[in-house]
């Protein structure tokens, strides 16, 4: 898209420079997406993966061996990105409701609520499941936390 955006201008602007384009480009996504925009996943530790080819496959994501920190707390947040055609499914804590996501324009953000309740204390949570309902074979998508809910 970016690219597209920069051969239209510099067909019809011959001097505008490429820096400039994507300095606009950046601009107006975060006019259109401005909570989308504040994520920063090279601020915090991630997952990398490949999706399955089978589609009724929950795949574990150990967040110890990933450097995401451990948590027990009543919810998280995470975003899942990808590159490509939108990738929707299911993802959980293990043992917790699971909550649907549709990256759509390649990032979404989903609450997770964890098992437990405030008297008795909640689940380390050292595992996520995702489950992909719509994807393409090997398709490239990243999980990360972005912050705590409570």
């Amino acid at each position: 898209m970016l690219l597209k955006l920069a051969n239209l201008h510099t067909s019809h602007a011959g001097s505008l420079k490429l820096p400039a384009i994507f300095a606009f480009a950046i601009s107006v996504f975060a006019l259109a997406f401005p909570t989308l925009a504040a994520i920063d996943p090279a601020m915090g530790p991630r997952d990398m993966g490949h999706a399955s080819a089978e589609l009724d496959q929950w795949q574990r994501i150990d967040l110890r061996s990933s450097g995401l920190p451990g948590r027990n707390t009543a919810q998280i947040k995470v975003a899942i990105r990808t590159q490509g055609p939108s990738m929707q499914g299911l993802i959980r804590i293990p043992g917790a409701p699971a909550s649907n996501f549709d990256t759509d324009n390649g990032l979404t953000v989903v609450d997770l609520i964890n098992v437990g309740n405030d008297s008795s204390g909640y689940a380390d949570i050292v595992a996520l499941e995702i489950l992909f309902t719509q994807t393409m074979p090997g398709q490239f998508y990243e999980v990360f936390a972005v912050d705590d809910v409570d």
